[in-house]
């Protein structure tokens, strides 16, 4: 039955000069094992480390922590109990 279609298809192709559109093959990559994965050296670990830092938000997380922290112990300076 699969036949028969297929050659009508092919004959309304011809028919009318229509090309054939060629499906194309797609190779199935298995995934990587995160188990068998290449371990990073010391200076990947420390460039995306550097990376993380230069990110903006987290630039700004850090000097946000840093007033706080800042602040927190002038408070915690001036408010002493005796």
């Amino acid at each position: 039955m699969e036949e028969e279609r297929e050659k009508m298809r092919q004959e309304i192709r011809d028919k009318y000069n229509i090309k054939k559109k060629e499906e194309p093959v797609e190779l199935v990559q298995e995934e990587p094992n995160p188990l068998m994965r290449k371990k990073k050296t010391p200076e990947e670990l420390a460039a995306e480390a550097e990376q993380e830092d230069l990110d903006d938000f987290t630039k700004l997380k850090n000097s946000i922590e840093t007033q706080v922290s800042e602040i927190k112990s002038q408070i915690e300076s001036k408010c002493v109990m005796q």
